[in-house]
């Protein structure tokens, strides 16, 4: 059996909109990440973090949920 991730729901990735927090699956140093999107589609999500970096993740293969607040 398929194991469900924190971003998928019935087999469907779930997009998290713009505005939206979300959090690294995978710390960096041991340090949770976590960002604002700043832009997303079908085939990207642009994060910009709390650390001031930039990146894109891609629905489905960079691990990564949704989060409450800062």
């Amino acid at each position: 059996m398929r194991r469900r991730t924190n971003h998928e729901e019935d087999g469907r990735k779930l997009i998290p909109s713009k505005g939206e927090r979300i959090e690294l699956l995978r710390p960096r140093m041991g340090v949770r990440v976590r960002g604002t999107v700043f832009y997303s589609d079908q085939l990207q999500i642009l994060v910009k973090w709390d650390d001031g970096r930039s990146e894109s993740l891609r629905p489905g293969v960079d691990g990564f949920r949704i989060v409450d607040g800062p």
